[in-house]
């Protein structure tokens, strides 16, 4: 009999923080997301804060063009074969680029309905994970593939309440997307890619404000929330389709709240603060359903996960050298939500951001900027040991990554 109990585990290409990737506007990656809540003065700000809409002059439009080079190694000091092949060593060994670059644009509006309120469109991918690795590499039987992809629309008001007040909401269209592979034990002891994958539309909602005390400070408070996506699809194995079944399980993606502060210091310089807090313990691993297929019954795989909240904590600048020009800077330190792997998901290490930016407004209907970041890991180990959750075998190494990002971004007012 054929069992097949498929869930491919990864950290993904951003690890620290779990699944969240706060990288979708160019203004904030160059202040490493320093100050971001408090608005990015574009259309971005919304993905950070619906209430920096209100600050917005006029109707604009904000398109950008990222490109993330990442640089993912996953090593194997030592590896087993699953209990089926009683746990036959694996040669140590190695699996680099693990990730391609990836191309990701993002667009955000603004539209101005009176003095006082404005309505905002965003789209945007909040959370991803993704991971391809050779199906010959050591830790092929607890991982060859992972790929969470989200895209996230999102419809929103801002209103001016008073002069010094500003209040934003809106609500979240997202629809994700799984696929999860791994090298399975399949009939007559060959080996086969063992697959799940699945799809989910949810929706969710933010809302957030924006606080002028008094003039050159300025304070953003923001919450997303968590969505809890019900996957459904199907799991199996590749060219074997007697073992193909259908297959449902949960993925929630956290709440966010975040505080951004601006303190103008003169004409020229701004000093920018950000702190994130990312309820990461709320996901509790996967539940997976599996219907009976021609060759296998029924059941339930569980994969259970053990993640602590995450934590960003930022700080950057802008100097204005003239009228029409800004350059900002800044770094931040991002918490793991793991210490250490006892699977291929939880593997993560804390991370330092930093970055580099510069805009021109070259007229009162066009601006534009470019910015630079980069992202440095701390090497994750990783434990995984046979229980009754994991008959795959062992791995122990660890995974180590890097992380370059390049964007460019234009911004148009009418």
């Amino acid at each position: 009999m054929t069992s097949v109990s498929v869930l491919a585990l990864s950290a993904p290409d951003a690890c620290a923080g779990g699944f969240y990737a706060p990288y979708q506007s160019g203004a904030a990656n160059a202040s490493a997301l320093a100050g971001a809540t408090a608005g990015t003065g574009d259309p971005s700000g919304l993905f950070f804060n619906p209430a920096a809409n209100a600050s917005l002059q006029g109707h604009q439009v904000y398109v950008d063009a990222k490109v993330f080079l990442p640089d993912l190694t996953l090593n194997a000091s030592s590896a087993t074969t699953p209990d089926a092949t009683f746990n036959q060593p694996l040669p140590p060994g190695s699996a680099s680029d693990l990730a391609d670059a990836q191309f990701a644009p993002n667009v955000y509006a603004s539209f101005s309905l009176s003095e006082r309120l404005k309505l905002g469109f965003a789209f945007s991918g909040p959370f991803a994970a993704k991971i391809d690795a050779d199906p010959t590499w050591p830790g092929r039987y607890q991982l060859t593939r992972t790929d969470i992809t989200t895209y996230t629309g999102t419809m929103s008001l801002a209103y001016q309440l008073t002069r010094t007040l500003a209040l934003g909401g809106g609500l979240s269209v997202q629809y994700v997307d799984g696929v999860f592979e791994r090298v399975e034990i399949g009939p007559g002891g060959a080996d086969f890619i063992g697959y799940l994958e699945g799809d989910d539309v949810q929706v969710g909602f933010n809302a957030g404000l924006v606080w002028t005390p008094h003039e050159g400070t300025t304070i953003g408070l923001a919450y997303r929330s968590q969505m809890d996506h019900g996957i459904s699809g199907m799991a199996g194995l590749r060219g074997f389709p007697l073992a193909d079944a259908t297959a449902n399980y949960n993925l929630t993606l956290p709440q966010v709240v975040s505080l951004g502060v601006r303190q103008d210091l003169g004409e020229r310089w701004s000093l920018l603060g950000e702190v994130v807090w990312q309820d990461s313990s709320s996901f509790t691993g996967f539940n997976i359903a599996l219907g009976a297929s021609l060759v296998a019954p029924a059941s339930t795989d569980v994969r259970p996960q053990d993640w602590d909240d995450s934590w960003i904590f930022a700080i950057g600048a802008e100097y204005r050298p003239d009228a029409n020009s800004r350059i900002l800077f800044g770094m931040h330190y991002d918490t793991a939500v793991a210490s250490g792997g006892g699977n291929t998901l939880s593997p993560d290490g804390d991370r330092i951001m930093v970055g580099l930016g510069y805009e021109r407004r070259m007229n009162e209907h066009f601006k534009w900027s470019a910015h630079y970041a980069h992202v440095f890991y701390e090497d994750a180990p990783i434990n995984v040991t046979p229980s009754a959750t994991n008959t795959q075998g062992t791995l122990i190494g660890s995974l180590e990554t890097d992380l370059h990002m390049f964007g460019i971004s234009g911004t148009f007012t009418w």
